[in-house]
């Protein structure tokens, strides 16, 4: 695997300016969130480094990346193909930089809206891309707060802030997003009840 200078060497040339200080943010969220809740430090960074690799691919080449890696984009990802970058974005990950732990894979691959059942990593690196430093949206401090509470209550708190934008908009919401909404609620549910039961 290529070192963290390499990749960030790579992953400039690669990027536009604006994009690349964005990986590097989302590296740096990544870290203080992974300190926060006990993930590895390294793993956290590496993954929110190359979070957005495939990010700045056209539509064309997003879709023929995922006939080239077996992904099948359901109608919403065609329409939307930007959906798709993480998914695309864990494959170009392995093959660019040489990572292979399957974790930081997934993380990258996860990022974009989540799922159901995410580990701590994944959850780490999601929540790092809504409130990394440079991002300035309604509400972003407000999810910040809530990220650095409890990993759950910020994960809830972006996708809230996601659908509202979406519905605001009349964009198409993508079932994963409510997918995810729901399972981080039920697990911040369940952390609440075994602390009323522990008090």
């Amino acid at each position: 695997m290529m070192s963290f200078e390499e990749i960030k060497d790579k992953l400039n040339k690669m990027l536009t300016p604006k994009r690349y200080q964005h990986s590097i943010n989302v590296m740096d969220a990544s870290v203080v969130l992974a300190e926060k809740y006990g993930v590895d430090r390294y793993k956290a960074g590496l993954a929110g480094l190359v979070h957005d690799c495939a990010r700045e691919l056209d539509k064309n080449e997003t879709l023929n990346m995922c006939k080239k890696y077996g992904i099948i984009p359901d109608k919403i990802m065609q329409n939307q193909p930007e959906l798709l970058h993480g998914a695309v974005g864990s494959y170009l990950a392995g093959e660019l930089f040489g990572i292979e732990q399957e974790d930081v894979l997934t993380a990258v691959a996860n990022h974009t809206m989540g799922r159901e059942g995410m580990d701590k990593l994944s959850s780490i690196v999601f929540l790092a891309d809504y409130i990394a430093e440079g991002r300035i949206y309604p509400g972003v401090e407000e999810i910040r707060k809530a990220a650095m509470d409890n990993l759950f209550k910020g994960i809830v708190a972006g996708l809230d802030s996601t659908i509202a934008y979406i519905l605001k908009n009349g964009g198409l919401l993508h079932p994963q997003t409510v997918l995810t909404r729901n399972w981080a609620l039920e697990q911040l549910g369940k952390q609440t009840c075994k602390q009323d039961r522990q008090s």
